[in-house]
């Protein structure tokens, strides 16, 4: 029984080594199911929410000017919006509504922590292969049997045995890929054999062995880059590990860059809005004023009433205009990869469409009761860059090129792993054994008591080969990492050449926005002349065509439109410039920390 005793202790301080593990024993172990069964009488009920949270004011749905006029605003400059998005950013949020459709491609604060802590492919999970492995094994025989041959039965025809064996191992595997074992057995032996010295005995032994692979296998730089456990072709060492880690954090500043881009193309969406109903409200005011004169010239039966129909039609026209405006259609918007990497201007928008995409992407209230509203205005100057240096940025900085060069990095490694199975296996396995025999397990004359002498010692060691004939598969792993490392190599390549070009591209659609923004500022001053030209005639009552009147109208309220157009446009394009040449975080202020986005201290001057 002081065996069984020692047995059990020595599994005790196993399982305190792993006393974090021990803890999930009352939850895990057991025949209690309570907390299992309430979250399974959840699943059969179909999940209900746990709580429901219901608005508490309805979203507003403003059709008439006046209603506008009379609204509740909260002005906010883009260094506001950007700095509400940054704090309520625990889910990257997007316009596609990717949350529902596809709710695992969402990227979120925990999205670098999930691949950091994968328990197959992080890099907690590579180091536990070099973690020391305890094992415990104890196990208990009652033999009674007769032999039809004494020498079989250890002298007597029939034999009568209790044995117990004792296993304790520790085991630990070495950065060079070595197996080193120290490992206790004990065993007891009761039997009815003639030949025994005692009726029982215990015998104790006391192993050290190590196993080092010298070719395939062996090494610091296989094992730190794929595993003691790898195949060809698998490959998940702590090199590998640390590589995808890395391509996640890249992969997160990636999609931290692409949220943000679209927080600034939903500001500059909604001042268009703004600008477009002070247009279009413009435009309804002057047709309603000349409806209103040329029903008063019918009414006295001065005109025809095809003129006064003719400038109803025009006020309505603009009225349903107004209303689109100030309330949007559930259609286009300025978003990322919209026609370009950042977004290009869609230009079909309206006021609070454009305030609840805002709110939406910065996780503010849907409806709060008041209308957020931009103050900060475009830029009028012309903004000059210097393309060399947002060159060497754009290939310096962009996530996507940080992303595809750690990849080609692992492939790399990967063909250095693949180019060890190349190598015949040839282990060098040594063992050293310390023996002691006794009628006790302990005390005088015991196994314990003998083991301590040292008298009974015993060394082994040996070499393993073995060599599969041809390296058919050794061969196929190394072309395949060749030809990946040369695809990734190609795709980088390729990658610069489409950010070089999407760069100036969009450096060429800050000159082209600013020009449009000075051409359509001519056009509107000239339409505007030429519309108080023609009002001043009519009030003046001299003759002017209605269609002439009507017409400057429209030219009037279609180039203020495309001023403000242009202006946004404008904007975007200078967005876009920080955005393809992997800077727009830097301009923002916003740095990633670990695994969040927050705003950067500002240095005092």
């Amino acid at each position: 029984m002081s065996a069984v005793a020692g047995f059990l202790l020595l599994g005790g301080l196993g399982l305190l080594v792993g006393c974090r593990a021990t803890q999930a024993i009352p939850e895990t172990v057991g025949n209690r199911t309570d907390h299992v069964d309430r979250l399974m009488a959840k699943v059969d009920a179909g999940a209900p929410p746990e709580s429901l949270v219901t608005p508490a004011i309805e979203p507003l749905t403003v059709l008439q000017p006046d209603d506008l006029a009379t609204a509740t605003y909260r002005d906010l400059t883009l260094q506001q919006v950007l700095n509400q998005a940054m704090s309520s950013s625990e889910v990257l949020r997007d316009l596609n509504a990717t949350v529902l459709r596809a709710p695992e491609q969402v990227t979120t604060d925990e999205s670098p922590g999930l691949v950091q802590t994968d328990p197959q492919l992080g890099v907690e999970a590579a180091l536990s292969a070099f973690d020391a492995q305890l094992t415990a094994v104890g196990t208990w025989q009652n033999n009674d049997r007769r032999f039809n041959n004494r020498f079989f039965g250890g002298g007597a025809n029939a034999f009568k045995q209790d044995v117990h064996d004792y296993v304790l191992q520790l085991s630990k595997r070495t950065a060079t890929g070595a197996q080193i074992s120290l490992r206790s057995i004990t065993d007891y032996d009761a039997n009815n054999a003639t030949g025994n010295l005692t009726p029982s005995a215990w015998q104790t032994q006391l192993h050290a062995e190590v196993r080092q692979p010298l070719l395939q296998g062996g090494g610091l730089a296989f094992n730190r880059i794929a595993g003691p456990a790898a195949l060809p072709g698998v490959y998940n060492g702590v090199l590998i590990a640390k590589t995808n880690s890395d391509i996640s954090n890249a992969e997160f500043r990636e999609d931290a860059r692409d949220y943000l881009s679209n927080v600034i193309n939903a500001y500059w969406d909604l001042y268009f809005a703004y600008r477009d109903v002070d247009a279009k409200q413009e435009a309804v005011d002057r047709s309603l004023e000349t409806w209103r004169s040329y029903e008063a010239q019918k009414a006295s039966n001065r005109r025809g009433g095809s003129a006064e129909a003719l400038a109803r039609e025009q006020y309505y026209r603009f009225q349903s205009e107004l209303q689109d405006a100030i309330a949007g259609k559930l259609i286009q918007r300025t978003q990322v990869d919209n026609s370009t990497s950042g977004g290009t201007f869609a230009g079909v928008t309206g006021v609070l469409a454009a305030e609840r995409r805002l709110r939406l992407l910065i996780g503010m209230p849907l409806a709060d009761g008041e209308l957020l509203r931009p103050i900060d205005e475009p830029l009028s100057a012309p903004l000059i860059f210097d393309t060399q240096s947002l060159s060497v940025d754009a290939l310096r900085m962009r996530s996507e090129l940080q992303q595809q060069r750690l990849l080609i990095k692992r492939r790399e490694l990967e063909l250095i792993a693949a180019k060890n199975f190349l190598l015949p296996t040839l282990d060098l396995v040594t063992t050293y054994r310390l023996r002691g025999l006794g009628k006790d397990l302990a005390g005088s004359d015991s196994a314990f008591n003998e083991l301590g002498t040292g008298d009974y010692q015993e060394y082994e060691a040996g070499i393993e080969f073995r060599l599969p004939v041809g390296f058919r598969q050794a061969h196929a792993a190394v072309q395949h990492a060749k030809i990946q490392v040369a695809r990734e190599r190609s795709v980088l390549r390729e990658q610069e050449r489409q950010i070089t070009h999407d760069l100036m591209a969009v450096i060429a659609e800050t000159d082209r926005a600013y020009a449009q923004m000075e051409t359509n500022l001519n056009r509107y001053l000239a339409a505007k002349d030429a519309l108080d030209a023609l009002e001043a005639n009519r009030k003046a009552g001299l003759p002017i065509s209605l269609e002439q009147l009507l017409d400057t109208q429209r030219r009037l309220n279609e180039s203020q439109t495309r001023y403000h157009l242009a202006m946004t446009e404008y904007m975007i394009a200078a967005k876009n410039v920080y955005f393809e040449s992997g800077t727009l975080l830097e301009n923002c202020q916003v740095g990633i920390f670990g695994d969040t986005i927050k705003a950067m201290p500002v240095a005092s001057e």
